[in-house]
Formats: C-alpha cells, structure tokens, sequence
C-alpha cells in the first residue's frame, strides 16, 4: 500500500487568528500538549483538560507537570486541529504560569476531566493561567481566490 501526504503547497498561507478566536478554539477541545523543561531540555506532554475562565485545567499525577506547577513555572500549551480532506487547520499556543490547585481528586468545585481508575495516582489538579494566546490557521491555495477571480492553482496552458 503505497502512503501519500499533501505537504503545504507553496501558495498555502498560515494567517494569524484573533485572541477571542483562540479561546474559542481552546474551548472545542479536551486533549492538548503541555510544554515544560526538565533537567534543561524541553518535554511535551499530552493531557486530557478543560478551558474555563481563561484558564486550563488538567489533571495529573506526581511528576514533570506537578513539579512544573509547584514552582510556579511558565508552561507552554498547544491545542490544533486538521482536517485531511480540505487541507485545513489550526494551532493555538498558550503561555502562562502553572499552579496546582488541590491534591484531592475530587472537590465540588472543580470538574472532573476524564474518569479515574482504581489505584491511578493522577489526582492533582494544575490550572494554567492563559497570559498569552497565539494562533495560526493554516488557509490551502485552493481556498485564496486571485484579483482576477479565478480559482487559485488553476493551470492555464
């Protein structure tokens, strides 16, 4: 079985989006990357979390992300999605300073991300503070139409 990939057609655009059209993003979808540093070399990792109150909330357990939180650290966070058949996407990137909001798995006010399993260890509670939302959409050739109103990537021979 032969495996094709469309790469960025050299008429592809990445255009900015609006902080309000991040959060929007931010608020489509549950699972994102974190970003932090550990023994000084970057690390990403993979969370289930919630966008809520201009701030990301995800679940974990003792580890690089709680030590993260613990100091105060600045997180990086980068949510995006693709889609193959149009060749369009998105990525929104969120910087801001972690902090760990209980240890106990369960507390009335906080929402419940994702089912526990007997003995997980994952009970502490890191909110990200979002202090800068960036985004980037990815609009194909085909979707930028030229002044003269012909499709883009249209061949005329």
């Amino acid at each position: 079985m032969k495996e094709t990939r469309t790469l960025l057609a050299q008429c592809d655009v990445f255009d900015s989006l609006t902080e309000a059209e991040c959060r929007t993003r931010l608020a489509t979808r549950s699972f994102g990357r974190v970003g932090v540093t550990s023994g000084g070399l970057p690390v990403i990792l993979p969370v289930r979390y919630l966008f809520a109150e201009d701030a990301i909330t995800f679940r974990t357990g003792g580890g690089t992300k709680l030590r993260a939180a613990e100091s105060g650290d600045v997180l990086a966070f980068e949510v995006d999605a693709y889609d193959t058949e149009t060749n369009e996407g998105w990525s929104v990137l969120v910087l801001g300073r972690a902090t760990v909001l209980t240890t106990e798995h369960e507390d009335d006010d906080l929402p419940t991300l994702d089912a526990t399993r007997a003995g997980e260890p994952r009970n502490h509670y890191v909110r990200l503070h979002c202090e800068i939302i960036t985004g980037r959409r990815l609009v194909p050739a085909r979707s930028l139409r030229p002044a003269s109103g012909s499709p883009a990537g249209t061949n005329r021979t």
